[in-house]
C-alpha cells in the first residue's frame, strides 16, 4: 500500500496528543470547580449518574476516528489499473557544440556552461513539449531521444562535457543531420531544432545540410553562443596548461562566428539570436516560437494507476464517530437517583439517533471534499490528457513466471531471471492482444536481463560478455518486431550495440598492440628488441605527450628552453585545442541514461 499525501500520516499522532491534554485540562478544570462549590457529601449524589469507563470508551472511539481520517487524507492507494494518455506538443531538438573551442570564458564561466544552463531554464518551462538533445564536435551524436521524462532529460544534458565525443572538430552539418533523423522517427507536431554553438565551422556544409533539413519539415534557429571580441582557448591540464598560440608564437582568440550561423537559420526557415548573458536568445525562441505553436498529439501510452481506498478509512472513522455519540457518558438507571433527574433511556436513544442521522448526512455531503483532498496529482500526467478510451490496453497481472523472474533480477541472479522470462514468453495469456503486449514486454526484459549478464564478465571473459550483449541485441530486435513504435527497445538495442563495438574494438586494438610486442621481442627485430638508453633521444620521464628531450648541458633539475616548433608541430598543437584532434572512435563515451517507462517496472539498469 502506498499513499500519495503522507504528510497526514505524521500529523496523525500531534493531533491526538493535543486532543487527550485538552480533555486532561478539561477535567481537571471540572474537578477543581466541583471542589469548590459543592461540599464532599453531596459530589457522590451529583456524580453518580456519570459513568467513567463509558467516557473512556467514548473518546476512544473519537481518538479513532480522527486517527482514521487523517489516513484517509493521506491518500491511501491499493492495486492499479491501467489508463492510456495522450500528450499534446511539440518536439524540439536541442543540438550543442561540444569542441574545445566551447571553453572559451568570453561569457561566464565558460561557453559550455552557460549554454547548459540556458536549456536546463527553458525545459523547465515547457508544458508536454518532447526534447531531445545531440552532441556534436568532429561527429554527432544522440544523447537523449525526444522524451517526456524531464528528469532524465536533465541527467543526459549535466554529463555532456567536452569528452563526450571522442572525434575532435565541429562539424555542424552532421549535428544537423542527425536531429533531422531524430525528428523525422515522430509523427505530428511542429518539428524544431534549436542549435547552440559558436559558429567555428570546421568541417561539412552545414547551409546545405540547413536545406535538407528544411524540406522534411524541421525548422532551425541558432543561437551564438560567445561574443565578437572572443577570447583566448584555454589549453587542458594534459596538454601543458596555458592558451593555444599561433605559428609566429601569438594567442589564438576564438571568436563568435555570426555570418555563418545566420546563414544555417536562413537556409533552415529560422532566424539567429545571439544567447546573451542572462539566456535571452533562448528566451526570444521560446517567446515568439514555441509559445505560439498549437498543440499536437505526440505521443500514447499507457500508464500504470493506482487505485485510491480512502473510503475505507472514511468509513472506519464515520462508524466511530458515530458509536461515541450512540454510546454516551451517562449510567442506565431510573428517572431518578437521590433526587437527581434522569431522562428516561427512550427519550436518550431518540436524541443520539437524531444526532447520528446529522452526522451521517453530514459525512455523506463532505465526501467529494474530501476525495479532493486526498487524490493525488497524477504523476506524469500532461494537463491536456485525453481521458482514456475503450481501445486502453487490459490491465496485465504478472503471472508465477514473471514474478520469479522479477524476484530473480532483483536479487541479482540474472541467469535464474533470464530463465523465467524464457518461461513467460510461453506462458503469455491466450488473448492474442494481450499475448503481443505480455511476450513484448518479456522479451525487453530479457535483453535487460543478458545485458546484466554480460557485465559480470566484461573483465574476465569478454568473450562471453560478447555472446550474452549479442543476445540481447537479439532480445531486443524480437521485441521491436512485436512492437516496432517501442522507443525504450530502439534505444536499449542501439546502446547495447554501441557496446559491443567497443568492446570489439578494445579486443582488436588489445591483439595488435601483442603482435607488435611479439614482433619487437622476436630474434628479427634488428635493435634485438632492447629499449635505447636514457637521455639517447628520449624525453624525461613525466613530460606530456610530444615533448622534446631535454637539450645538451642543461641541468636536470632545471626547465629545459623552449625548443622552436615547425610550422607543421605548430598547426597541429593548434587544430589540437580548436578541437581537432583525432582520437581513436573505440574510446568509451559518456553513456546517456536508459529511461524507465512507466509500465516496465524492470527497464531501468
Amino acid at each position: 500500500m502506498t499513499f500519495t499525501d503522507p504528510g497526514w500520516l505524521i500529523a496523525a499522532p500531534g493531533l491526538c496528543a493535543a486532543l487527550l491534554m485538552l480533555w486532561w485540562r478539561y477535567d481537571a478544570r471540572n474537578r477543581r470547580a466541583l471542589e469548590r462549590f459543592v461540599a464532599a457529601r453531596w459530589r457522590v449524589s451529583l456524580t453518580g449518574s456519570v459513568s467513567a469507563w463509558r467516557r473512556r470508551l467514548q473518546r476512544g472511539l473519537l481518538l479513532g476516528a480522527i486517527a482514521a481520517l487523517c489516513v484517509s487524507l493521506a491518500g491511501p492507494q491499493w492495486g492499479y489499473r491501467w489508463e492510456l494518455l495522450t500528450s499534446r506538443g511539440n518536439d524540439i531538438v536541442f543540438a550543442l557544440d561540444t569542441s574545445r573551442s566551447m571553453l572559451t570564458p568570453d561569457v561566464k564561466p565558460d561557453r559550455l556552461v552557460r549554454a547548459k544552463l540556458a536549456i536546463d531554464d527553458l525545459t523547465g518551462h515547457l508544458a508536454g513539449d518532447a526534447v531531445g538533445i545531440v552532441a556534436f564536435a568532429g561527429s554527432a551524436f544522440l544523447v537523449n531521444p525526444l522524451t517526456l521524462d524531464d528528469s532524465a532529460f536533465h541527467e543526459s544534458l549535466a554529463a555532456i562535457d567536452t569528452e563526450t565525443i571522442p572525434r575532435g572538430g565541429t562539424d555542424i552539418a552532421t549535428a544537423i543531420r542527425e536531429s533531422d533523423l531524430a525528428l523525422r522517427r515522430r509523427s505530428g507536431g511542429a518539428r524544431i531544432l534549436i542549435l547552440l554553438t559558436d559558429g567555428e565551422n570546421l568541417e561539412g556544409d552545414a547551409v546545405a545540410a540547413a536545406r535538407e533539413a528544411a524540406a522534411d519539415g524541421v525548422r532551425i534557429y541558432t543561437v551564438g553562443v560567445g561574443t565578437a571580441a572572443g577570447a583566448p582557448i584555454p589549453l587542458p591540464a594534459a596538454l601543458g596548461g596555458g592558451f593555444v598560440k599561433d605559428d609566429t608564437g601569438a594567442v589564438v582568440t576564438s571568436r563568435l562566428d555570426e555570418p555563418t550561423l545566420k546563414a544555417i537559420a536562413a537556409a533552415g526557415g529560422g532566424f539567429y539570436v545571439p544567447l546573451g548573458a542572462q539566456a535571452e536568445g533562448l528566451e526570444t525562441i521560446a517567446r515568439t516560437v514555441i509559445d505560439p505553436l498549437s498543440k499536437h498529439n505526440i505521443a500514447s501510452r499507457a500508464q500504470r494507476i493506482g487505485i485510491e481506498r480512502y473510503q475505507w478509512p472514511l468509513a472506519a472513522a464515520t462508524a466511530m464517530l458515530l458509536s461515541s455519540l450512540l454510546i454516551g457518558t451517562r449510567r442506565r438507571a431510573g428517572v431518578t437517583q437521590r433526587g437527581v433527574a434522569v431522562r428516561p433511556i427512550a427519550v436518550r436513544v431518540a436524541g443520539r439517533g437524531a444526532a447520528a442521522l446529522a452526522v451521517g448526512a453530514l459525512a455523506m455531503a463532505a465526501q467529494p471534499l474530501l476525495r479532493a483532498a486526498a487524490a493525488p496529482a497524477s504523476p506524469e500526467v500532461p494537463a491536456a490528457a485525453a481521458p482514456p478510451s475503450a481501445s486502453a490496453p487490459p490491465a496485465k497481472p504478472p503471472d508465477a513466471a514473471l514474478d520469479a523472474a522479477a524476484a530473480a533480477y532483483r536479487a541479482g541472479r540474472f541467469s535464474q531471471a533470464a530463465q523465467a522470462f524464457r518461461e513467460s514468453i510461453t506462458a503469455a495469456p491466450s488473448d492474442s492482444a494481450r499475448r503481443l503486449a505480455a511476450q513484448e514486454d518479456a522479451y525487453y526484459d530479457l535483453g535487460n536481463t543478458l545485458y546484466r549478464t554480460g557485465q559480470k564478465t566484461e573483465t574476465s571473459s569478454p568473450d562471453e560478455t560478447l555472446k550474452q550483449w549479442k543476445a540481447a541485441v537479439t532480445a531486443y530486435d524480437t521485441a521491436l518486431q512485436l512492437r516496432p513504435d517501442d522507443a525504450d527497445s530502439k534505444f536499449n538495442r542501439d546502446f547495447v550495440q554501441r557496446k559491443i563495438d567497443a568492446l570489439t574494438q578494445r579486443q582488436n586494438q588489445q591483439k595488435q598492440q601483442d603482435q607488435k610486442n611479439q614482433q619487437k621481442n622476436s630474434p628479427n627485430d634488428p635493435g634485438g628488441g632492447q629499449a635505447p638508453p636514457p637521455g639517447a633521444g628520449s624525453p624525461p620521464p613525466g613530460a606530456p605527450p610530444g615533448a622534446r628531450p631535454p637539450a645538451a648541458g642543461t641541468t636536470p633539475g632545471e626547465p629545459p628552453a623552449p625548443a622552436p616548433m615547425s610550422p607543421e608541430e605548430a598547426r597541429e598543437l593548434l587544430d589540437s585545442a580548436k578541437g581537432d584532434e583525432r582520437r581513436s572512435l573505440g574510446a568509451p563515451v559518456a553513456n546517456p541514461p536508459t529511461r524507465q517507462a512507466p509500465d516496465k517496472p524492470y527497464k531501468n539498469w
